[in-house]
């Protein structure tokens, strides 16, 4: 190449260089995440026994408790950056991994994941224990606890062994068994074994994960979340699911009679404000039941939302919108349905979080808190 040519296309070159770069294709510049913005920070720092932040509850005398893996942490108020007390097994608890929290008649429950039952008696300021054993109890592995008033006056217990009905006027347990009847080979027929497909039945879930308590105009349902430890090839679709009790009857959600979409199921959520039902999965996202309807509204990443493990569920207001709204703790992050959207906002580390892996959520009546696997909890501003 002679050198005339050669600064031709050199020439050329320079010239479609600068086009590309001047001519405005480039691609603009991401988004930035959608932020959120909170006004409290609750951590190892600020007197949180652990990281790992499993249950919130309003405490005696305008207090706040913070449950945790390592025990409650105990506020003189919602506003309160450092912890006045803790509470372990050294001080009330029977265990110190906290599990979920509740006030009913001037007591507050607290289960525990491996000890049973811490009861606060709110007027004298004491702690009594109830342990598996104790009373009816039948498991010291407390999942979850709901409270059933003002029709039946009942406190529900979720374990690794169906759920123990506490009666906190006599201080004794019932226990309802989830496990579906197990029937000999050859029969003989029963009220509980009267069809040949009862033969052989396996247990549709001893382990129950969560529990909620519908009471709507004194007629009572009580949902009971499955955990099932199987293997994916081992799972019945038709024969696990989420069990439901009301009145004299029961039933079960399963994969074949209903929308649900797997048998692990980590929150039921009772939205008071629409009367319908939100179940949150393992793997699946969420689903939103309306029982009058018969209807199953799913929703997952494609909606928006920021992990198909979906934690914790409740409602509140979004103040960034002034309208009422469904929050969802996930794995990936926390995510806002507001009334009247059908796609999720959500927010990760991306978006302010100090961390994405959410275990809790509640509302004090105000704000909203989130609680954190490894990051404490804060209070949404």
């Amino acid at each position: 190449m002679n050198s005339t040519r050669m600064l031709v296309v050199l020439a050329l070159g320079i010239s479609l260089f600068a086009a590309c770069s001047d001519d405005g294709t480039l691609p603009p510049p991401p988004d930035k995440p959608a932020q959120i913005e909170y006004d409290i920070v609750q951590s190892r720092g600020t007197g949180l026994p652990s990281s790992e932040v499993t249950a919130f509850i309003n405490g005696p005398g305008g207090e706040f408790w913070v449950g945790t893996r390592g025990g409650i942490a105990r506020y003189s108020s919602h506003n309160d950056n450092d912890a006045d007390s803790i509470v372990t097994e050294l001080t009330g608890l029977p265990h110190p991994q906290v599990t979920s929290m509740v006030e009913h008649d001037g007591s507050i429950y607290v289960g525990t994941w491996g000890g049973g039952v811490g009861i606060y008696n709110i007027q004298d300021g004491t702690w009594e224990q109830l342990r598996p054993g104790e009373n009816g109890l039948v498991d010291g592995y407390i999942s979850d606890i709901a409270v059933s008033a003002p029709t039946e006056n009942r406190i529900y217990f979720s374990s690794n062994d169906g759920v123990s009905v506490l009666d906190p006027t006599v201080g004794t347990f019932t226990h309802v068994s989830t496990v579906a009847p197990t029937c000999p080979d050859n029969g003989p027929f029963t009220d509980e074994c009267n069809d040949e497909d009862d033969f052989d039945t396996p247990a549709l879930q001893q382990l129950v994960s969560c529990v909620e308590v519908l009471d709507t105009l004194g007629i009572v349902e009580h949902w009971y979340g499955p955990r099932v430890e199987l293997r994916p090839s081992e799972i019945e679709p038709g024969k696990h699911g989420i069990m439901v009790t009301k009145a004299s009857m029961s039933y079960k959600y399963t994969m074949v009679n209903s929308g649900l979409l797997e048998p692990n199921v980590n929150d039921i959520y009772w939205d008071r404000q629409t009367n319908t039902v939100w179940v949150g999965y393992a793997t699946k996202g969420l689903s939103n039941v309306d029982t009058a309807a018969k209807t199953w509204t799913t929703y997952d990443l494609s909606d928006g939302l920021a992990s198909n493990t979906v934690v914790a569920i409740t409602r509140a207001d979004d103040h960034a919108t002034s309208k009422s709204a469904i929050w969802a703790a996930t794995q990936g992050g926390l995510s806002k349905l507001v009334d009247g959207s059908h796609t999720w906002q959500s927010y990760n580390t991306g978006g302010g979080l100090p961390s994405s892996r959410l275990h809790s959520l509640y509302n004090d009546g105000t704000h909203l808190w989130v609680g954190f696997v490894d990051a404490g909890a804060i209070r949404i501003k």
